[in-house]
């Protein structure tokens, strides 16, 4: 067990994509409501910059890539006195080097060979489990400590200057933007089995119709562009706008938040919806560990389309039925 008294700095790692990171705050809130006057430090990659400064219950977020290697961080992490630390995604660099800091408490898996670094142990496969990756999250400390601990999580914090910003930088981009939007995002970086671009253009070219006072918004990475272009071009929605490339994650965290409708693949930005508690229609298979039983964004107002038959043909996802939800949440 660990001694809560001990404990004054916590820091968490997960140091990979963005949907993972999306997953680790329920455990980000957890902590905090174990221990509420504790300093919490989150460990991430910069690409992240611009968007986890405004969650609340973290104290600071320190990118590990803006060190040059192993030794700057660590004096970083030294300076920062932790007392626990939690290695969400194991790592080998990492565990090793929380154990040459003496952290008291290093929690991580008891099931790769140099989990031996780690002296709170957590014995679950992740790999095949039915769980939720938000919940195996939390059950990282579940088991540590006797408080009643859930997938709660906190908000992010929306700044009206950024909003401000980003509605005029929206406006330059597209002046007949109107103010109501539906996000469709139809990529995902190689994250999981994708929808066919058809079935993306006959969503947008029935939305765009039967919702005038809507805006249809594409987003995704630079690489997506030509793919959101087809889309565009494919539904007859020439006003349609492409944001693909154009935003910052901070941005994209706002244009979400401001949006009545975001419209997926399983990735990353699903989840960032998924924490602001938006309506979301998303297309996942059924094929462990993609499938939504581990991956599907958290909130309320969430619709999840899959493959009828074993094979997970993406293509066999009825659009019709997956407009039917849009329509209801857009209504609502």
């Amino acid at each position: 067990m660990i001694d809560k008294g001990k404990v004054n700095s916590i820091l968490v790692t997960r140091t990979d994509r963005l949907g993972d990171v999306m997953l680790t705050l329920p455990l980000i809130s957890c902590l905090r409501k174990i221990f509420p006057g504790v300093k919490i430090y989150f460990l991430v990659k910069k690409y992240l910059k611009g968007l986890l400064e405004s969650y609340e219950g973290i104290d600071e977020i320190i990118y590990e890539d803006e060190y040059e290697g192993d030794t700057s961080l660590k004096e970083i992490l030294r300076k920062k006195n932790i007392d626990l630390s939690i290695n969400v995604k194991p790592e080998f660099r990492q565990a090793f080097m929380f154990y040459r800091l003496g952290i008291e408490y290093r929690i991580g898996t008891a099931y790769r060979w140099y989990s031996f670094l780690y002296n709170c142990k957590v014995y679950e496969h992740r790999k095949n489990s039915d769980k939720h990756e938000s919940e195996l999250n939390v059950s990282l400390i579940r088991n540590f400590f006797n408080e009643k601990c859930d997938e709660n999580i906190n908000s992010f914090r929306i700044d009206n200057n950024r909003r401000e910003e980003l509605r005029k930088k929206l406006i330059t981009l597209s002046p007949e933007l109107l103010e109501k939007y539906i996000i469709v995002h139809p990529g995902s970086g190689g994250s999981a089995k994708d929808l066919p671009a058809g079935k993306f253009s006959e969503l947008v070219k029935v939305l765009h119709h039967d919702f005038k006072d809507h805006s249809i918004v594409l987003t995704g990475i630079q690489s997506e562009r030509e793919l959101a272009e087809k889309i565009i071009s494919d539904s007859g929605s020439a006003d349609a706008l492409n944001l693909c490339g154009k935003l910052s994650i901070g941005e994209l965290l706002i244009l979400i938040n401001e949006g009545s409708l975001f419209i997926s693949n399983s990735t990353g930005p699903i989840h960032i919806a998924g924490i602001l508690n938006k309506k979301i229609i998303g297309f996942y298979p059924n094929e462990k560990p993609m499938h939504e039983g581990r991956w599907k964004p958290l909130g309320i107002n969430v619709e999840i389309f899959s493959p009828e038959s074993p094979n997970d043909d993406m293509n066999e996802i009825n659009i019709n039925e997956a407009l039917i939800s849009a329509k209801k949440f857009i209504k609502s």
